[in-house]
């Protein structure tokens, strides 16, 4: 009987560790953030966090739990906020995050490359219409449970990882009004992605769009056809004036 209940106690201590050690990683997650961004309006004042009863981060502005008695953060959506910084690497902390809404902010640098580590298990992730540079990286593609991926009203740069075609899950993507080039990702028909979502980058082609142009290519094959076209020309020239030149001969002979 004894052992019985000690086990029992053990296993109760470990659950509570467990919940514990769950909640103060959520809180970290949030407090992380805060730190990380500027918040020139003021709208993360409500987050504060001297209250660590269960449920107390799920009271937050833009920020939605699980369960509102379990500070389990499942959403954060912050659109239009007037946030500064970049992309907040804290976020990592908030283990069950499946939300994340950014767009319409004032946020700038790079992604990080490892971000699929950070928000692995996003259905959501809303970066639009910010100030994010440079490439995207290849490695969103690893976030296999994206559903909508919205980057565009940006200022990214380079290609659009062929990576991104391997998301089966996602059903809405942009990436118009960037700064982008080359061939788009071969993203599978029923995804139903259109020819909007590439919108405003004067460098991407390839299908919904125009197809691209290989240049070297395109040289190669001009100069076949400019070949094909002016060597019936250069044979005639030819030939008229070697005859021409014969001519010349023969009547130079006569004369003598």
């Amino acid at each position: 009987m004894r052992i019985i209940k000690l086990v029992m106690t053990c296993l109760w201590f470990l659950l509570v560790s467990r919940f514990t050690s769950a909640n103060e990683a959520n809180m970290n997650c949030l407090r992380s953030i805060k730190s990380q961004v500027e918040d020139p309006n003021g709208y993360l004042s409500s987050w504060v966090f001297h209250n660590v009863t269960e449920g107390s981060i799920c009271m937050f502005n833009g920020v939605s739990c699980w369960n509102d008695k379990e500070n389990r953060v499942m959403s954060i959506e912050l659109p239009g906020y007037g946030l500064k910084g970049e992309f907040p690497h804290g976020i990592n902390q908030c283990y069950g995050l499946t939300n994340l809404n950014l767009s319409g902010n004032n946020f700038i640098g790079v992604l990080p490359s490892n971000i699929a580590s950070l928000v692995a298990f996003l259905t959501t992730l809303d970066l639009s219409y910010n100030q994010f540079s440079g490439e995207i990286p290849a490695g969103l593609s690893n976030i296999t449970y994206l559903n909508i991926l919205m980057l565009q009203g940006n200022q990214f740069t380079g290609q659009l990882p062929p990576e991104l075609a391997s998301l089966q899950r996602l059903r809405q993507f942009s990436a118009a009004d960037n700064q982008l080039i080359g061939p788009v990702p071969k993203f599978d028909e029923a995804m139903g992605i259109g020819e909007d979502s590439f919108a405003n980058n004067t460098g991407l082609c390839g299908l919904p769009m125009d197809l691209c142009i290989d240049l070297e290519e395109e040289m190669i094959r001009f100069g076949m056809i400019g070949a094909a076209l002016f060597a019936p020309v250069g044979a005639f020239l030819g030939w008229f004036f070697l005859n021409d030149k014969k001519e010349k001969r023969g009547e130079l002979r006569r004369r003598s």
